[in-house]
């Protein structure tokens, strides 16, 4: 079916309504009407109704003692709902859990969307790490972070001028990679070498290596990672026993779901 022709089934309302949700999903501490209008493009009286209704399926909810939105608790149930149907983190779970025994370091799964890594798991270690920004389903910016960079380096097209043109590429740590040309060439090293790192180009004191998880038809579907603070992964540890660590297990998830190699148990 071609574009076009798929165009008189979609229902503009729902499309809205996602907008909407996109909008509380950005939109920390909650998100006024008149923002929701503005950030939308729709009349304040439709976002009002629209608001109104995603409240009453339990989308969208008041923020407590405000007149601000922010999602409703129905969203943590259908985010759940999707994890435990996706074959990708059945996949990887145990051995990501397998990985967490061997270093107790904490553990992600990711995958590309619209150019920002979202998080399908995290398993943190027991070791303390100080505050760690991911969360499950919750998005990072890609060029900064290992998982994004394993799965940007997948892309057929220029990721990086794409992120250029939306003037995206903002330093997020005195580390952070964000000429484009440099980072052409890093997404150039992890083609080469098969893994990411993050050497505190996202959060300082944070470093990660990552590698990436292949579908059946050999293309990239997602990335694997082992983080921790930068006292306890020196470089030469990244690069060395954890990268190798990263890429076992991620060619592992990938044999599990279907690449070229033996079944996996």
């Amino acid at each position: 079916m071609t574009q076009a022709g798929s165009e008189e089934y979609v229902v503009r309302a729902v499309v809205r309504a996602a907008g909407l949700l996109d909008l509380l999903r950005a939109g920390d501490g909650g998100v006024s009407l008149r923002e929701l209008a503005t950030g939308s493009g729709l009349a304040r009286a439709s976002t009002y109704r629209m608001m109104r209704t995603l409240e009453r399926i339990g989308l969208a909810e008041r923020v407590p003692g405000s007149d601000r939105y922010r999602l409703g608790v129905r969203c943590l149930e259908l985010g759940q709902a999707y994890l435990e149907q996706t074959d990708l983190r059945r996949e990887a779970l145990p051995v990501m859990e397998r990985l967490l025994e061997d270093f107790n370091e904490t553990v992600h799964l990711g995958v590309l969307d619209d150019l920002r890594v979202v998080y399908l798991e995290k398993l943190e270690s027991t070791h303390a790490v100080g505050i760690m920004m991911s969360r499950i389903g919750r998005s990072a910016p890609a060029y900064c972070t290992g998982l994004g960079k394993v799965l940007l380096a997948g892309e057929e097209a220029d990721p990086v001028g794409t992120l250029g043109e939306r003037a995206e590429l903002r330093r997020c740590t005195p580390n952070t990679i964000c000429e484009p040309a440099k980072l052409r060439e890093e997404l150039e090293r992890v083609r080469a070498r098969g893994f990411s790192l993050d050497l505190e180009e996202h959060e300082l004191g944070v470093r990660c290596v990552a590698a990436p998880i292949r579908g059946a038809d050999g293309d990239i579907v997602a990335a694997l990672s082992i983080a921790g603070p930068a006292q306890r992964l020196p470089e030469s540890k990244l690069t060395g026993t954890l990268a190798k660590a990263a890429i076992a297990a991620a060619d592992q998830v990938s044999r599990r779901l279907g690449a070229a190699g033996e079944a996996v148990a």
